[in-house]
């Protein structure tokens, strides 16, 4: 499954503009597993550290929490070879309520100082609705018209996936709002659909990510889980409406 924008090879150079700890792997460890492989060279940034990813009773200390989300990025980014992995260490839950300020002159500065080939974020509809996610989108989106280096992707949910997976999705209650958009198959710029070996690395990277993913596949089911995470689909902004 393909379209007129999907690149004979992996990009060059990779970066990745997200919300929290564990959005890069759920949405792009394929990607950044090939791009990686083809010899190129992956940067990850996110805005906040994850503290709030927790249940409301956690004993631990919000310094703490922090401290671990971190660690797990990085053990995350070693299981697949990502070494560059940058934190601006915004409040989590919080960057709608923050000046647009701080943000997009972290997301400007990777950009001016990676120039990558491709830049992969949310789509507008932030895949789960969370409003970090919303607010990461469109950054990153200003950041990229900004700089004006390379292309940008979306990642995104095809229509035919999310029909796929609606009765687990509305039994488990994955999404935080309304369900994604979705996009149709001719507006797919990139799709990832992950080999077994490149499975086990998104799972391995995954599996870092404990405090975010272990609840998930545990109420999966494994073999159900490495389904849900096997395909990594993105679209361009032109095509979502992001450059009118």
């Amino acid at each position: 499954m393909t379209s007129n924008h999907t690149p004979a090879a992996p990009p060059r150079s990779l970066l990745g503009l997200w919300a929290h700890p564990d959005d890069e792997s759920y949405l792009s460890a394929g990607l950044m597993d090939r791009v990686l492989r083809a010899g190129g060279r992956v940067t990850v940034v996110t805005l906040t550290d994850g503290e709030a990813g927790f249940p409301a009773d956690d004993p631990r200390p919000v310094e703490e929490r922090r401290a671990l989300r971190r660690s797990e990025l990085r053990a995350a980014m070693a299981a697949l070879g990502v070494h560059d992995v940058r934190f601006v260490g915004l409040p989590d839950g919080g960057l709608a309520d923050l000046g647009e300020d701080e943000p997009l002159a972290a997301f400007r500065a990777a950009l001016a100082d990676v120039r990558p080939d491709v830049t992969v974020t949310f789509g507008p509809d932030g895949i789960t609705g969370h409003d970090d996610h919303v607010v990461a989108s469109r950054l990153a989106t200003e950041a990229w018209r900004a700089e004006g280096c390379g292309e940008l992707w979306y990642a995104a949910k095809t229509h035919g996936w999310l029909e796929e997976w609606r009765e687990l999705h509305d039994r488990l209650g994955v999404w935080m709002t309304e369900e994604p958009t979705g996009v149709e198959d001719e507006e797919i710029a990139m799709l990832v659909d992950l080999t077994p070996r490149e499975l086990r690395r998104k799972r391995a990277a995954l599996a870092a990510h404990g405090s975010q993913s272990d609840l998930v596949a545990a109420a999966m089911g494994e073999p159900t889980y490495r389904r849900w995470i096997r395909q990594e689909t993105f679209r361009l902004p032109a095509l979502a409406g992001a450059l009118s």
